[in-house]
């Protein structure tokens, strides 16, 4: 983990636009795979405790969480530690809790309006009902009210203790703020390996690891589908720059768009109906939009220069992209339609590979300052461009969490490029990859299924 004095937030300097070659860009999306576990009771009181989450402006306000000792009943070793372990590291990563280790309580605690806005989470493993089964029960109190937040039973076996942990805690973010916590979801990335560079997917917190993709070839720009059991990439396996479509339920790929010419930059609309991407089939890198059935394609930029590297808006009303128009590339904004393009980065001489934040408020960017890469965060109308990283390499490829409160990105900082995450203000950043040469991350979405709708 790096020193939080490395990514300081800082006002971009203001610089002239200078007359760069241009280059082919690659961009990265969103979607996920989602793991989930049966229950067998669950109790949400959302009304009754007086703990609320949010984000500012300026990065997010943490509660305290007190995190007591999971206990075991029966012959379960040592999952009660493992368990706490992996929940522990969840409350942290979320961003919103300073988390304290206590012991566990017996029974209903007494309230204690002193602290008010505290949260207790409590945890007990047992015995399940036999064919290796345990089971785990959850709960969450506010401790300035005394209330139950959430109460919840999971059952799970050794193997599928870390996706029952991550379940849980993103439970409980969802009891406590009505947004759901993003300890379930996945990233995508690609792995270079000498001249082979390939498709990996990862959980959030950089564990297992596992390869998507054996074509031996050239595989770019991972991104998510909103359902989560696709990704769309560029590939060269067959000589040329063609999209494909990687199906994870089946372990198998497809061709999208192998039209003569450069087919990349992917990345969903937000119904999934279509994919934004850069072809150049007319002699040209422009961006179309391509129908998920590969039958229509529609062509949204008419330019003698490079556009490419789209992502949609949260609305799918609004296209942000990369265009070299004004002789260097440059951060613009268009209708879905291909209507009304504006500039909208107004500093830096070099900014490319945008990606809008899921509430819509933000884009973030990497930008090129004295042939150094950097991530900025500015406002979705190019207001109050904000620098995240310094003096720590190259740093590339920015992806928003689901949330909105971290970014995924690539970092040179230790030698060869790794995948690192870090609070949308540059702080708390956190090394996921730790071998090969790693770029392209793609962070998928959450689940879909809310909390109050399980019954």
């Amino acid at each position: 983990m790096d020193s939080n004095s490395r990514n300081r937030r800082r006002p971009i300097p203001t610089r002239g636009v200078a007359a760069l070659r241009p280059r082919a860009v690659f961009v990265l999306g969103v979607a996920a795979l989602l793991l989930t576990g049966t229950f067998l009771s669950t109790r949400v009181l959302r009304a009754q405790t007086q703990v609320r989450i949010g984000v500012k402006a300026t990065g997010t306000m943490k509660s305290p969480l007190l995190l007591a000792r999971f206990r075991g009943y029966g012959p379960v070793g040592s999952l009660p530690n493992q368990g706490r372990a992996i929940a522990r590291n969840d409350f942290e990563l979320s961003g919103v809790f300073v988390v304290a280790d206590v012991e566990p309580v017996e029974g209903k605690p007494t309230a204690d309006p002193s602290l008010a806005g505290t949260v207790r989470v409590e945890g007990i493993v047992e015995v399940g009902g036999g064919g290796g089964f345990f089971q785990f029960r959850g709960q969450a109190i506010d401790v300035g009210t005394g209330e139950m937040a959430l109460e919840r039973s999971y059952p799970f076996t050794p193997g599928t203790l870390r996706q029952t942990m991550h379940q849980f805690v993103d439970d409980v973010l969802e009891a406590l703020t009505g947004e759901r916590g993003i300890a379930e979801t996945k990233m995508a990335y690609v792995k270079q390996d000498g001249r082979v560079k390939e498709i990996w997917m990862m959980d959030y917190d950089g564990e297992n690891g596992r390869q998507v993709t054996h074509d031996h070839s050239l595989a770019l720009s991972p991104i998510w589908a909103p359902w989560g059991s696709e990704l769309a990439f560029t590939t060269f396996k067959r000589g040329n720059p063609d999209l494909y479509l990687f199906d994870l339920n089946k372990a198998a790929s497809y061709p999208f768009s192998t039209r003569p010419g450069l087919n990349t930059a992917p990345n969903y609309s937000p119904d999934g109906k279509w994919i934004a991407c850069t072809l150049s089939r007319d002699g040209n890198a422009e961006i179309y939009l391509i129908s998920r059935d590969a039958q229509t394609a529609k062509r949204l930029t008419r330019n003698t220069v490079i556009d490419t590297s789209p992502s949609f808006s949260p609305t799918g009303r609004e296209i942000v992209f990369t265009s070299n128009r004004t002789g260097s590339p440059q951060i613009y904004v268009m209708d879905a339609e291909g209507m009304n393009q504006r500039l909208v980065t107004m500093e830096g001489s070099y900014n490319d590979s945008p990606q809008w934040s899921p509430k819509g408020d933000k884009i973030c960017y990497a930008a090129r300052h004295d042939g150094i890469f950097d991530v900025i965060v500015m406002d979705a109308n190019g207001a109050n461009p904000i620098q995240i990283t310094s003096n720590a390499g190259h740093n590339e490829n920015p992806h928003w969490s689901p949330d909105g409160r971290k970014i995924v990105f690539s970092s040179s900082r230790e030698g060869k490029r790794q995948i690192y995450m870090m609070n949308a203000d540059g702080s708390d950043v956190l090394r996921l990859t730790s071998d090969g040469d790693c770029f392209n991350p793609s962070w998928g979405p959450r689940a879909k299924t809310r909390l109050a709708s399980r019954s």
